[in-house]
């Protein structure tokens, strides 16, 4: 079950997945939701929508691992050595498409760093 809060004007301004104080049930394939999510409701299919975005919820994923690892919440050698390597070799894909992202104060530093050996080379 889907819940929508609503400003005085009756517009959704917030959508969650339990049931809190204010909150109505909503259908989710209800226009004014579909529109509150900036999606278009005449093109929107579920699948495609989930499709479309695992893109972007791939790189919130290795952002949040990457946030984790920064705060020593966790590190990366407690991930598995498949799930390693596949982080390496997307920031690796990612510091050559966007190398501005990735600027070190030592240039050396910052290639040791990012770069696998011959040896480790998954690609």
């Amino acid at each position: 079950m889907l819940y929508a809060l609503r400003d005085e004007a009756g517009n959704i301004t917030a959508l969650t997945d339990r049931k809190i104080p204010d909150a109505h049930s909503v259908d989710a394939a209800d226009p004014e939701v579909l529109q509150f999510l900036s999606l278009d409701s005449s093109a929107f299919t579920a699948n495609e929508f989930l499709e479309d975005s695992d893109l972007s919820t791939i790189r919130i994923l290795e952002d949040l691992i990457d946030t984790l690892i920064d705060r020593q919440v966790i590190r990366f050698t407690d991930l598995p050595e498949a799930a390693q390597r596949k982080l390496l070799s997307r920031k690796v894909a990612r510091s050559i498409v966007h190398p501005d992202e990735y600027v070190a104060a030592d240039k050396d530093d910052m290639d040791a760093e990012m770069f696998l050996k011959d040896e480790d080379q998954l690609f």
